[in-house]
């Protein structure tokens, strides 16, 4: 077949509904991955559910979701801009406002889809999802942490510094977890997960057999894996400081997450027909409507030097796989000449 068919099958498949995206999908050879696909834990944290026009009200032009709590509860919470936590302890009830994530619009070249060799837009929403997922993790490490430290101005005197374990040691040990727990139930909460970094759960590995439960022991030794330890959920992301585990009581008593409009993509017509804008979004709010619901163990603990509560403690860097793939291909493989 020559070069001038194949343009005008190509043109014919450009030219009907979603074509570009089934032009992009034709060549699909697995690619190599330089790592597993981020999940996020966000969403297991906290309460999320979905609002419409009727949940939301206006102030001042501005969107917002009202939350009841309980009058000596604290309440963390992200205005519009999603870049600084606020805090507040004052009133019966706390006003979310319903903010925006975005991601930045990449260019979808025809000549990139025709030369990589896997389905590439499929892969670089794939990317950008977990860009986005990742930026609400980072978002909420930096909430609980401007929940920890308050109305303090000093990261090494937060208010809440009764919520934080801290040990010189360098493992994780039973006794670390266990004066953990103690945070929540010393307050009468129920305990839903740990969150740690996976190498840091690699010192459960250390222990004594005997130091572990039975069903952890079970879970051991059928699969070598530890979901969960003493019933507790074990949760782990590449993104956590490998010296900090935090703990958290169940969704409903840790915080809320409405959700006006899920994650959507969307696929911009450009005036060069030969390329499209992908770009990714999201309307959310995100609220910690308890400071006891949540708590910190800090490993290699440094007085006087290490800061007990950080909310700029999650730098974020969430786009850089994203953005490094779209811009020359070579993080998962594409072509080895660029």
């Amino acid at each position: 077949m020559n070069n001038s068919i194949v343009d005008v099958k190509i043109d014919a498949i450009l030219n009907t509904p979603g074509g570009f995206e089934k032009l992009a999908a034709e060549v699909l050879p697995k690619y190599i991955k330089t790592t597993r696909d981020y999940n996020g834990f966000c969403r297991k944290i906290l309460q999320v559910h979905n609002v419409d026009s009727a949940d939301v009200h206006l102030l001042n032009g501005e969107p917002f979701v009202y939350y009841a709590k309980d009058l000596n509860a604290a309440a963390a919470f992200y205005g519009r801009d999603f870049e600084t936590p606020r805090y507040q302890v004052e009133g019966s009830g706390v006003n979310v406002p319903i903010g925006t994530i975005a991601s930045d619009e990449h260019t979808i070249t025809r000549l990139r889809v025709l030369t990589e060799k896997f389905d590439y837009l499929n892969r670089t929403k794939e990317l950008a999802a977990q860009a986005m997922v990742k930026a609400e993790d980072f978002r909420l490490i930096n909430l609980v942490e401007a929940s920890l430290l308050g109305k303090s101005a000093n990261k090494k005197a937060p208010d809440h510094a009764n919520q934080i374990v801290t040990t010189t040691d360098t493992t994780l040990s039973k006794a670390h977890l266990v004066g953990l727990r103690k945070k929540l139930t010393a307050v009468d909460l129920p305990i839903d997960s740990f969150l740690m970094r996976a190498d840091r759960l690699e010192d459960i590995n250390t222990w004594n057999y005997n130091e572990l439960d039975q069903l952890t022991q079970r879970e051991v030794l059928e699969t070598g894996v530890k979901n969960s330890l003493w019933g507790i959920k074990i949760i782990t992301s590449r993104i956590i400081n490998p010296n900090i585990v935090y703990i958290f009581s169940t969704p409903e008593f840790v915080g809320r997450m409405p959700v006006l409009q899920d994650l959507s993509v969307e696929l911009t017509q450009r005036s060069n027909t030969l390329e499209k804008g992908l770009f990714m979004y999201e309307f959310l709010g995100m609220c910690l409507v308890n400071s006891k619901s949540v708590g910190k163990l800090i490993l290699e603990f440094s007085e006087g030097t290490t800061n007990l509560a950080d909310p700029d403690v999650a730098k974020l860097d969430e786009s850089v796989e994203a953005n490094e793939f779209l811009k020359n291909g070579r993080v998962f493989g594409s072509l080895e000449d660029k």
